[in-house]
């Protein structure tokens, strides 16, 4: 009798676990929070399922909103797999979705078990890893929300599986394969979710890592570089087609968007991050005072409310009187936009004076708040926005955080997550130091894993805990490599020690 290998049990019971324990999420929700008692509601989701709904019913990409923004205001992979949900079960398609998500992700379990085998090179450390990653709740939070990272983590290591295969492969024909695989994954990664699109220098370094002769080296990056980009490519050629100019990666500013989603928005932003502000503290000021202007209230309670929330040395060193009149043109730029947002109209595409007036406002105190606190700006805040990333024990269901909050077993599943999520964060930026020990493939792995994490730290620095979901898997091997390598310092010390 054939003996079954532990990956596939691990396999199969992450299959079982991850189902269980969103399911149990679900079940203990509010009613106001699902989405037709198939997933869980959020702000986000509806920008991604509307599109692929008016494609079923109507033949054309587009959200309910209106103006132009309404063709192109989320990249379509994501909703690409929701009318692919739609066509097997118009009745259920969400049911449907979850069920991919869920196949998904079991799948990549047993793909992450052969990644961590490539770098660790234990069967049993990689064996770990998978069940780590599989059947503990820390990497399968969003398997039943319809937003991208129910998909991500999985097809990025379907990504690096593919690589890694073709590394290790000898045959000319299989090694294309396997590149062709992963382009094609990465492709399908990209329209998903953009910020992921610089891990496509993984692909010309495997080239240029597998390949002797110079010639195939700068031929199949080319080649594997566009097929990366094509869906991206195409995607934005049709948008361009629409509108007569290059759209970007991230429209949500488009000059037409009439709502909070404005380039004064855009810059204000820009403003507090210079101070690594929480997102949704942002949001707890900048709403209400959006919200009642484009009501006709111009009471200057939200602008005293915005500057109040400032620290107490951005209104030392700007004073309250500039700040104030900053927040009043900003004001009136929502006035502007009111007539429009009273008759439903998009605003036009041409510039605004007073938003411009004001968006150079802001730009002027980005500007000043870099000279004058670079520390904080190019130091302090990235930090700041690492470990905000790092240090959590990213349970964000509902269960962990309400229903079983207190509970023994919640607080040591709570302890246990926390460990390996902060160390698995503080081992990619130690194993970057082993640049000698680890193969040129791995190394730009980790290396990779670590710009992105840059990115989101030093440029992006609005995240919610979600965005480094993707990653998750390279961290966690990180963090295995380096009890690895502190497992043979020790046993080497000692044989040392024995030796004198």
């Amino acid at each position: 009798m054939k003996v079954i290998k532990p990956i596939w049990i691990v396999v199969v019971l992450s299959f079982f676990t991850s189902t269980f324990f969103n399911q149990l999420n679900l079940n203990n929700l509010p009613n106001e929070r699902l989405r037709e008692n198939e997933t869980v509601r959020t702000n986000d989701d509806l920008s991604y399922l509307r599109p692929a709904i008016h494609l079923y019913q109507n033949g054309i990409w587009k959200d309910e909103i209106k103006g132009d923004l309404s063709y192109f205001l989320r990249p379509p992979g994501y909703g690409a797999i929701y009318y692919i949900a739609l066509v097997i079960n118009p009745n259920r398609p969400l049911l449907v979705l979850k069920i991919i998500q869920v196949l998904l992700f079991s799948i990549s379990v047993y793909c992450l078990y052969f990644i961590a085998l490539s770098f660790l090179a234990h069967k049993k450390s990689a064996l770990i890893v998978s069940i780590i990653y599989g059947l503990t709740p820390l990497a399968s939070n969003f398997l039943f929300y319809t937003l991208t990272e129910g998909v991500t983590p999985a097809l990025f290591i379907f990504y690096l599986f593919f690589l890694l295969k073709a590394k290790n492969q000898s045959q000319p024909k299989n090694k294309f394969l396997y590149l062709t695989l992963s382009a094609s994954i990465f492709a399908s990664l990209f329209i998903i979710r953009p910020v992921l699109g610089i891990f496509i220098g993984l692909i010309p370094l495997t080239v240029f890592l597998s390949y002797d002769v110079i010639k195939h080296k700068i031929i199949y990056s080319v080649l594997f570089i566009l097929l990366g980009y094509s869906c991206m490519g195409l995607w934005q050629y049709r948008n361009y087609k629409l509108t007569n100019h290059y759209i970007g990666l991230h429209p949500i500013y488009y000059a037409d968007n009439n709502a909070i989603y404005r380039p004064t928005f855009q810059e204000f932003w820009n403003f507090t991050l210079g101070w690594a502000e929480d997102g949704s503290t942002v949001h707890t000021y900048m709403l209400p005072f959006w919200e009642n202007t484009i009501k006709g209230d111009t009471s200057k309670v939200y602008i005293n409310n915005i500057i109040e929330h400032f620290p107490l040395y951005v209104q030392k060193y700007f004073g309250k009187q500039r700040l104030t009149d900053v927040l009043t043109n900003y004001q009136k730029s929502i006035l502007y936009q009111k007539q429009f947002y009273d008759r439903n109209e998009t605003l036009p595409l041409t510039k605004i004076n007073i938003e411009t007036t004001t968006v150079l406002q802001l730009k002027q105190l980005v500007s000043e708040f870099k000279k004058e606190f670079w520390f904080t700006y190019y130091i302090s805040s990235p930090i700041k926005v690492y470990t905000k990333m790092a240090f959590h024990s990213n349970l964000s269901l509902y269960i962990f955080q309400k229903t079983y909050r207190g509970n023994f077993f919640m607080e040591s599943l709570r302890w246990f997550s926390f460990l390996i999520h902060s160390a698995s964060f503080m081992s990619i930026l130690l194993i970057l130091l082993r640049i000698k020990k680890i193969k040129p493939i791995h190394y730009s792995i980790y290396l990779f894993t670590f710009f992105y994490l840059f990115y989101l730290s030093f440029f992006q620095r609005g995240i919610e805990e979600r965005y480094t979901l993707p990653i998750f898997s390279v961290l966690l091997i990180s963090f295995s490599n380096m009890i690895y390598v502190l497992i043979g310092y020790f046993a080497q010390r000692r044989i040392n020690s024995k030796k004198h």
